[in-house]
């Protein structure tokens, strides 16, 4: 990671090369690109880290490429987040945080409406220079779209199954467990038994005797990534399942759409 230190402040440490893919691309189209996705409702990112994106791929255009970082964390840190001149990457991870939330969300955009796209920003981990790639517009992978039966509680099931097997579903083993716990307690009419207690207890492996979720949030915290990993997978593998899985917010009960 970049050393914290001041712009102005030399630094004799050496940084590795950073392999660069975006040959051949003009300033022009790397704008453009830009503005695409800052100003597309698609891209999630706060408004902050539209700014932190800008900010980059601004500084990258701007200094030549010499095959060392153009964009640091202290540069980012200050001008950007607001921190003071006596920022360290070593006391303040909040670069590295919000990187890693910038690259989640560049994600989301071009699975969305940003496949679109003739060009794709990538923010490597590791690094803060922003590199771009040519991309095929329109291109889609889906495999065969399997079929359904109508029976709500075999198509549920069925799309469970998918859900699991896929590698296009990035949530954990215990989160995996998550979705299931809730889908078969739905499907077999027991969804008066997915309490928060009843999910800590028996999903998250918290105590039966000392577990509290008003001071224990793991199962809210954990419904929040879950919808982000199903909202990945419907993006992914699963566009063209005839029906999709989600737990809507406000609570752990699942919901069943076909699709039209």
């Amino acid at each position: 990671m970049q050393d914290a230190v001041p712009a102005a402040a030399p630094t004799t440490k050496r940084i590795a090369l950073i392999a660069r893919s975006d040959e051949g691309i003009t300033r022009e189209e790397k704008m453009a690109e830009l503005h695409r996705v800052v100003a597309s409702p698609d891209f999630p990112a706060t408004l902050r880290n539209r700014r932190f994106l800008s900010f980059a791929v601004e500084r990258t255009l701007e200094e030549p490429a010499g095959g060392f970082p153009c964009v640091r964390a202290y540069d980012v840190a200050t001008r950007i987040f607001g921190r003071s001149d006596d920022f360290s990457t070593i006391l303040d991870p909040i670069v590295r945080i919000e990187a890693g939330k910038l690259r989640r969300d560049l994600e989301t955009y071009y699975l969305k409406s940003g496949r679109l796209n003739p060009l794709r920003i990538e923010l490597p981990r590791g690094a803060y220079d922003p590199i771009f790639r040519r991309q095929a517009a329109g291109a889609d992978n889906d495999g065969v779209v399997p079929p359904a039966s109508g029976d709500l509680v075999a198509d549920a099931r069925a799309e469970l199954d998918r859900i699991l097997a896929s590698a296009d579903f990035p949530a954990t083993e215990r989160n995996r467990r998550f979705l299931s716990y809730v889908v078969e307690k739905e499907l077999a009419g027991l969804q008066d038994e997915v309490t928060t207690f009843a999910l800590g207890v028996e999903v998250f492996g918290r105590g039966e005797k000392n577990f509290d979720p008003n001071k224990d949030p793991i199962v809210r915290i954990e419904a929040g990534k879950l919808r982000r990993d199903l909202e990945t997978y419907y993006l992914k593998g699963g566009r063209a399942n005839p029906l999709r899985i989600s737990v809507p917010k406000g609570g752990y009960r699942p919901a069943f759409a076909y699709l039209s």
